[in-house]
């Protein structure tokens, strides 16, 4: 694997050798990549213009340097506070529940809940509007999101989890159709979930969509791989196969609408 063999060469650069392992090093700047892009929109929309009554009018508020510098990629940041309408964790498959569209999403490397905060619930809202009241969410639990995960090509667990979800959603729900989905280590996840499906399993999975996918072009088995849509970004060297975390590989949200429109097209 083209990622892993480059690690002794790359990872290095990225880590103090008395202080930190390459490893942390590289778990701390998907962290700082992160969190850089929330500071990022955050300075954006207290930026932008605001509407004001017609007897004042209200300033913008500049961004500060506070609010976009980049810091030490050897120091690892406090996250944001997470956006309180942002919906972290999602288990409605295993609540019970069922709807005509079922998506089972993998976030990505250091991203919290069992969604992340940015790319799945963006998706999934960008999804609900297209087909409001037709889907529900499934996050892969058992799944660290962690580093060496990432580094030992997508969590085992994880993927497991998400084989074990499909199988459980076309049980309980056969009349349904399934996206598998994943961001970053959440797209290695669910190409090693598609392994683990039993092929009578496929005809339920309608779409399977990845963001920043470290597997960019790696095909499916059966027929699930005629339903896949991939975004990589230009700059973005993690969907090259490079252990490199840039800021090209921090706004999939921005691919919300088209991702949707690629699964409401197929259900």
């Amino acid at each position: 694997m083209l990622a892993i063999n480059l690690l002794c060469v790359l990872l290095p650069a990225l880590a103090s050798a008395a202080t930190l392992s390459p490893a942390i090093a590289l778990e701390n700047r998907f962290k700082q990549i992160h969190d850089e892009h929330h500071r990022n929109k955050t300075a954006a929309a207290l930026s932008a213009p605001v509407d004001a009554p017609a007897v004042a009018k209200a300033p913008a508020v500049a961004a500060t340097d506070e609010m976009t510098a980049f810091g030490d990629i050897l120091k690892p940041e406090p996250s944001n506070p997470p956006n309180s309408n942002v919906i972290m964790t999602r288990n409605e498959l295993l609540e019970g529940k069922c709807a005509p569209i079922i998506v089972i999403f993998a976030r990505g490397t250091t991203e919290p809940g069992n969604v992340g905060d940015d790319v799945g619930p963006m998706f999934f809202d960008a999804l609900m509007k297209l087909r409001p009241g037709k889907v529900m969410i499934q996050g892969v639990n058992n799944y660290k999101a962690d580093i060496w995960g990432y580094l030992g090509g997508g969590s085992e667990e994880g993927a497991q989890d998400m084989a074990n979800s499909v199988d459980r959603a076309a049980k309980q729900c056969p009349q349904s159709k399934i996206v598998m989905s994943g961001f970053s280590q959440g797209a290695q996840v669910t190409h090693k979930a598609a392994y683990k499906l039993k092929p009578d399993l496929h005809k339920f999975v309608g779409a399977i969509v990845l963001f920043g996918d470290p597997f960019k072009g790696d095909a499916f088995p059966g027929t699930l791989n005629n339903n896949v849509k991939t975004f990589c970004h230009d700059g973005d060297l993690i969907c090259i196969g490079l252990p490199i975390p840039t800021p090209a590989h921090s706004n999939y949200e921005d691919d919300a609408p088209e991702a949707a429109a690629y699964v409401a097209a197929r259900m």
